[in-house]
């Protein structure tokens, strides 16, 4: 190990003593290197101030590439100067005054960040102008101006007097002025009259079908000048794009409406259902209110025409679909009276009436079954418009004849009036069956429940009987025969005088010496009993 230190100190030693012999000659080829070196810089901080991208006049394009090339020159410089430092250091020497380098230095550093900048923006802004205007993102260029306005903001203050940054912050206001009418243009409600408006507002013409039709090309128009005018048409044609949404809904619905249909009695479907046409005459009237607000709309000019003819057969529709449930309210009730009643043979005019109304009908509801559309059905043509009102009359001309025939036979019965007209016209309905009257005794005589017939003749009367089952026989059997109010005035008259028949022979009873009150009141009726007990106590108070 000792050998080779002292082989070591030997070879440094060597070395100092080298260097000792040529530091001189590489001190003084530094000091000229120096020199030579500071004439350089002169020359080039000379050139930077008069030639430099900071020449009043530049354009910001042509600035940026000086800067670039002076940047380059100035990098070789440093690295000259970086070396030349170490080189001071090691012999000594002073530093050579760099302040004016180290200045332009600070100054190239802002430069770089101010122009790269710029450069972003130029190079998107000329992107932008190259984008496809069928196929542009206005929301996605919108964020990146706000972007770069970011990072304009967070330069330093003092390249905010520059020219370069004014320009760059125009160029960045001027397009994000523009973008919230492009974002209005670009909207999908625009369509081919839009257009044509703008293009007579910006005197501009516009080929938006041409193949590689781009940003530059609607670009060329004074947007900005028609500002107001060009928004204002972009609006109308969002509003216009809501009204046509809402009358194409309205449209929708009432392709898919159809009619429904119910059985009577086994003459087929002659009848709507009332349940769901209520709900459609509901529908119709919702239909309404929206077409007419869109009415109202000050941007429905393009669709006023329809609009206004859905208004028109969606009104005629709830009309004829009213009066078609009328209709049939009054023809389902005549019906009952004039097919297959007993009262068709007392009205043969009002049942001949009827039996055209009811051809009529079945018309109507067959054009129906092949036409269940509701609005198709109803304003396809004026068939309904003009059948219906007509049908309604000469039904309420039949339902007024019937009402004269009822109060006819009320004034010939008068106890008829305490039963209702469906009640009524269906004992007169069923009148050649005797039997019927069965079920409406109730409502015709007080407490009278059923009549009694004879086993051996159907149509013979022989007692009354009530509620609780007492029976009055009848002095004299009437015959159910003939007009209904007629036998039942017999049956009215014939039960009065049965019943006086008994309350006479009662009397009779009643004064003989061997009176038994108990079996008086076991053999007679409750209302005879009660009046038989209190003459008997007035003939013991009164007449003893």
């Amino acid at each position: 190990m000792a050998p080779y230190w002292v082989q070591t100190q030997s070879k440094a030693m060597q070395t100092y003593v080298l260097l000792l012999e040529v530091q001189e000659d590489f001190k003084k080829a530094l000091i000229e290197n120096v020199a030579l070196f500071q004439l350089d810089c002169d020359q080039f901080c000379q050139d930077y101030q008069t030639k430099g991208p900071m020449e009043e006049g530049l354009s910001p394009r042509e600035a940026s590439d000086r800067l670039e090339a002076f940047q380059s020159q100035f990098d070789t410089l440093w690295r000259k100067h970086n070396s030349y430092s170490v080189g001071e250091d090691l012999f000594g020497l002073p530093h050579t005054d760099q302040s004016e380098v180290e200045s332009i230095k600070k100054e190239l550093n802002l430069l770089q960040r101010l122009y790269k900048l710029y450069n972003d923006v130029i190079d998107s802004v000329d992107g932008y102008h190259r984008m496809l205007w069928k196929s542009i993102d206005i929301e996605e260029i919108s964020n990146e101006l706000m972007e770069y306005q970011n990072r304009c903001r967070k330069l330093p203050k003092g390249l905010k007097e520059w020219q370069a940054f004014q320009d760059l912050k125009k160029v960045i206001d001027d397009f994000s002025d523009i973008c919230p009418i492009l974002e209005l243009m670009s909207n999908k409600a625009m369509k081919q009259r839009h257009w044509q408006r703008i293009e007579t507002i910006t005197k501009y013409k516009y080929n938006l079908e041409k193949p590689g039709f781009a940003l530059r090309d609607l670009m060329e128009a004074p947007l900005l000048v028609n500002k107001e005018d060009i928004e204002d048409v972009c609006i109308s044609a969002m509003k216009e794009k809501d009204i046509e949404a809402k009358l194409k809904g309205v449209v929708m619905e009432w392709s898919t409406q159809e009619l429904e249909f119910l059985t009577f009695k086994n003459r087929g479907e002659l009848l709507l259902r009332g349940d769901t046409t209520a709900d459609t005459v509901s529908q119709v009237e919702d239909s309404l209110m929206i077409l007419g607000s869109l009415l109202s709309n000050r941007y429905n000019a393009p669709f006023k025409k329809q609009i206004q003819k859905w208004v028109q057969d969606l009104s005629n529709t709830n009309e004829i679909l009213e009066r078609w449930l009328l209709v049939q309210n009054l023809w389902v009730y005549l019906e009952a009276v004039f097919v297959g009643g007993d009262i068709a043979k007392q009205l043969p005019k009002e049942a001949k009436r009827f039996y055209r109304i009811d051809k009529t009908w079945q018309k109507i509801m067959q054009r129906a079954h092949d036409q269940t559309s509701v609005v198709s059905c109803c304003v396809g043509d004026d068939f309904l418009k003009q059948t219906l009102p007509n049908l309604q009359e000469q039904l309420e001309l039949c339902q007024k004849s019937l009402t004269g025939y009822l109060e006819k036979k009320r004034l010939l019965f008068p106890r008829f009036f305490f039963v209702s007209d469906p009640s009524l016209l269906e004992i007169l309905g069923q009148a050649s069956d005797s039997h019927t009257i069965q079920a409406h005794l109730l409502s015709i005589f007080e407490n009278v429940a059923s009549v009694k017939f004879d086993p051996g003749d159907y149509n013979k009367i022989v007692a009354v009987i009530s509620k609780e089952g007492e029976v009055v026989s009848l002095d004299r059997a009437v015959r159910a025969e003939g007009s209904v109010e007629i036998w039942l005035m017999q049956l009215l008259t014939t039960a009065k005088e049965s019943l006086n028949s008994i309350i006479r022979n009662g009397y009779h009873i009643i004064t003989d010496t061997s009176f038994d009150m108990l079996e008086f009141i076991k053999k007679h009726q409750a209302q005879v009993g009660i009046l038989g007990k209190n003459l008997h106590m007035y003939i013991l108070t009164f007449c003893k």
